[in-house]
């Protein structure tokens, strides 16, 4: 990967960092209704680099991680929506995430440009810090700022998931 394709990766995962730790600051002023959209972002995000992965990786390992991730984050991101509903919040970005998704935007425009070359590495290269990232923020900032117990209950009982996406993409990046 040239070091404009580690610049785009490594700034997509640093946005995303640093706007989950700047949340932590308010983070005793974001609703639940909040905090279930950014999660439902960032699963949304990593469904797009999935699909992305689909449509460029050759490798039966990268196939199949991808496909792993797409269902499950559509699924969990199907679950936070439900409970949403139940719990009748209404879900909204908080200011800020704008960030987020611009730099989101360029990750899958520097993925998509190593389609022909380079994409198994870099696609799961940006994973592992994409996983890395958002388990940090579930963690230490979307878990302690929820107010309600059962959306306090869904992300701990989703996190083991996303810790098991992470430790595929790093065997997998292993292997390669």
């Amino acid at each position: 990967m040239g070091f404009k394709g580690k610049h785009y990766v490594l700034t997509g995962v640093f946005v995303s960092v640093l706007t989950a730790y700047s949340a932590v600051v308010q983070a005793d002023k974001m609703t639940d209704g909040e905090i279930i959209a950014i999660y439902n972002q960032v699963n949304t995000f990593d469904i797009e680099t999935a699909g992305l992965a689909l449509k460029c990786s050759k490798s039966e390992e990268v196939l199949s991680l991808a496909t792993m991730v797409q269902n499950d984050h559509t699924g969990v991101r199907q679950m936070a929506a439900d409970l949403a509903k139940e719990l009748g919040v209404p879900k909204s970005l908080p200011a800020g995430r704008e960030n987020a998704t611009a730099s989101h935007a360029n990750t899958l425009k520097m993925l998509n440009q190593k389609c022909n070359d380079g994409f198994d590495r870099a696609y799961l290269k940006y994973e592992i810090d994409f996983h890395t990232a958002a388990i940090d923020a579930v963690v230490h900032v979307l878990i302690p700022a929820a107010n309600d117990e059962k959306l306090k209950s869904l992300m701990k009982k989703i996190l083991p998931g996303f810790e098991h996406h992470l430790a595929e993409t790093k065997r997998v990046y292993a292997s390669m």
